[in-house]
């Protein structure tokens, strides 16, 4: 009797101690045979969870509950056995052994029958996320509502960006999730300037139409008037140390200024009547300038003839833009010219010490390409940097380069350039439809591609706007 009393006892240890382990070999509702129940790993708007799985013949279908739970969507069953699944302005119903589910009141067929096993729904992942209006891909599942499209973006740390672009008259500025493409409305405007970040990554600031600023907290999405001085400023650069923003002022663009978030007051750093100034670099310490000057062509008319013919000459001789320094420190006080050539300059750099300005110059010459070229604030060292491929955008990060190149048929190239040593290294190659180059100050990459904003993740392109 002990005996069978023991063998009794073991056996019901063996059976817990089964039961316990993962995977599950559970009982369908039918009863007909085993089927083993993994754990499996997905990412749910970028967020690790476990979700339930079966293989059923050779695909696997994922738990209607787990998926549910994850996305925070509302699930019950009726009495006739129906699972109905309510997320957002869409309801799916849908039954064991079915091989179409119901969204919206319209069937919708499915390639593997949905199965039923240990009282729980499965169904083929990537149907079930589609129709609740997600996406789904390689066990990652996203709901989250993606902009349609942008048209600007600047990092604000690793995880956010800044997206921009055109709504009607004016522009709305996003608050954008870097992982999952989440958004939030920051600014609605109608003749803002860009936002520019601070150098803590904690606010933006920007002016009006009437030339007042404003701050932005981007904890607390609050604005705040810093300003209500109306003169025109254009190009706003933080000081290194976020006290002050810098800026070009009036219609021309002829004086360099700045503004005292404090207490508001502006104050010019040069007025040296040359207008038409862009393009505003500052040093870190704040003391130390480079810009582009453009001249204005010479128009002439012939004033014999009637001034509505609009028959006008334009001579464009002298017009292209050229590179000064301007070091508020020294004793004469004045902005020397670094470049005297006839190129066209683009994407122009000043390193954070102030020690050089980095351009892209591209000549007149139809079968030239883009160059990358550095001068020094005296402007007596010009050294091209890259020359092997046509550069497309200049970006500085730090004490790094990144250029945006031609690469290949369908290609472009990033590439990465040590500013002090010139050495180059390739990073990662894009569609040749990338328009735009985003490198943040810890170098996390971004790129606007046909209108879409994609980050790199692991070496892969994410899109994270439609």
């Amino acid at each position: 009797m002990q005996m069978k009393k023991a063998m009794a006892i073991s056996m019901i240890a063996a059976a817990l101690s089964a039961s316990a382990v993962t995977p599950v070999l559970a009982q369908t509702a039918a009863g007909n045979h085993a089927v083993q129940i993994n754990a499996s790993s997905f990412l749910v708007n970028a967020n690790p969870v476990s979700i339930r799985t079966i293989v059923d013949g050779s695909v696997t279908l994922a738990s209607v509950r787990d998926i549910t739970n994850a996305i925070g969507a509302t699930l019950h069953i009726n009495s006739d056995h129906t699972v109905v699944v309510k997320f957002g302005e869409n309801t799916l119903k849908l039954k064991n052994a079915s091989k179409s589910i119901t969204v919206n009141g319209a069937a919708t067929p499915l390639s593997h029958p949905v199965k039923e096993v240990a009282y729980s729904t499965f169904i083929e992942p990537a149907a079930f996320v589609k129709a609740l209006g997600g996406s789904y891909e390689n066990n990652a599942i996203s709901t989250v509502k993606l902009l349609d499209g942008a048209e600007h973006a600047i990092w604000v740390n690793a995880s956010q960006l800044i997206v921009s672009g055109t709504a009607g008259e004016g522009r709305e500025d996003f608050l954008v999730d870097a992982a999952t493409g989440k958004n939030e409305l920051l600014l609605k405007s109608e003749g803002a300037s860009d936002l520019v970040l601070s150098p803590d990554g904690k606010s933006v600031a920007y002016s009006d139409a009437n030339g007042a600023v404003f701050t932005i907290d981007l904890s607390t999405k609050q604005s705040k008037q810093v300003s209500t001085d109306s003169s025109i400023k254009n190009e706003l650069q933080w000081s290194s140390d976020g006290s002050s923003l810098f800026f070009l002022q009036g219609d021309k663009s002829s004086i360099i200024a700045k503004v005292d978030l404090a207490d508001g007051k502006v104050t010019k750093v040069l007025e040296d009547k040359v207008d038409y100034k862009a393009n505003l670099e500052v040093s870190a310490e704040g003391t130390q300038f480079a810009f582009y000057v453009f001249k204005q062509p010479k128009v002439t008319a012939d004033s014999s003839k009637d001034v509505e013919l609009d028959d006008v000459a334009i001579d464009a001789t002298g017009t292209e833009p050229q590179i000064y320094f301007y070091n508020a420190k020294a004793a004469d006080n004045k902005p020397l010219q670094l470049t005297k050539d006839t190129a066209d300059k683009v994407f122009l750099t000043l390193s954070s010490d102030g020690s050089k300005v980095s351009y892209v110059s591209v000549s007149a010459d139809d079968a030239s390409i883009g160059q990358l070229v550095t001068v020094d604030n005296a402007g007596k060292a010009s050294t091209p940097l890259f020359a092997d491929k046509d550069v497309y955008q200049l970006v500085q990060s730090g004490s790094k380069l990144y250029l945006l190149t031609a690469d290949g048929s369908s290609t472009n190239a990033i590439y990465e350039i040590d500013s002090a040593t010139g050495a180059s290294k390739l990073v990662q190659t894009v569609s040749d439809s990338a328009s735009e180059l985003v490198v943040s100050n810890n170098s996390d990459i971004a790129v606007l591609i046909d209108g879409q904003l994609a980050v790199s993740t692991n070496g892969s392109w994410k899109n994270i706007t439609n």
